[in-house]
């Protein structure tokens, strides 16, 4: 009885072994592809128009030690960009970030666009798990519009914008994660 009962376990412990290895091994092969696809998601012509008028593209930005000296201090924001026209000519900087204040389902994820000028030259919501209805609202044009052309230097706060009635929280969470962004700008980019 013993005997078969370690039997059983040493079987299930080498199943077990063998799926988690297959399954590492898959993360692996189609972790690039998986990347590959979110970045081509974002290229999405409503958002790189959104952002930052007159663009095509999002390139890495040529500052890769920045980039991550910018990652290291800062956990939420996931990636600096420079937005480019057709013809290749840079537009500004856009900076992906989260918010650092939880929304009412979870942190928000957002693009948000700079001039030259340092002015924000556009936000879009990439994700977020808001109520469809109510905090989903601030993915709307009529929301993030209201950020367009304030400065790039200055946080911006809830008084300055008109709130949605009943989503505090996700309004409160997509200017922090807009605040986020003009932190960053104004200290490492402008």
């Amino acid at each position: 009885m013993k005997n078969n009962f370690v039997k059983l376990a040493a079987v299930l412990f080498i199943i077990g072994a063998v799926a988690s290895g297959i399954l590492a091994w898959l993360n692996d092969v189609t972790s690039e592809r998986i990347a590959l696809n979110e970045a081509m998601a974002s290229m999405d012509p409503a958002i790189l128009e959104a952002v930052m008028p007159g663009s095509v593209m999002f390139n890495d930005y040529e500052d890769t030690d920045l980039v991550e000296t910018i990652k290291g201090e800062n956990e939420k924001v996931i990636n600096l960009l420079t937005a480019v026209d057709a013809s290749g000519n840079e537009l500004g900087k856009v900076i992906r970030t989260f918010s650092t204040v939880r929304g009412f389902s979870g942190d928000m994820e957002l693009y948000v666009g700079f001039t030259p000028e340092g002015q924000i030259s556009g936000v879009s919501v990439i994700s977020h798990q808001e109520t469809e209805g109510l905090g989903s609202r601030t993915a709307e044009p009529a929301f993030t519009g209201q950020f367009t052309g304030k400065s790039g230097e200055v946080r911006i706060t809830e008084d300055e914008i008109d709130a949605i009635t009943g989503a505090t929280m996700s309004v409160n969470s997509f200017v922090s994660a807009v605040n986020n962004a003009i932190d960053v700008y104004s200290e490492y980019v402008k």
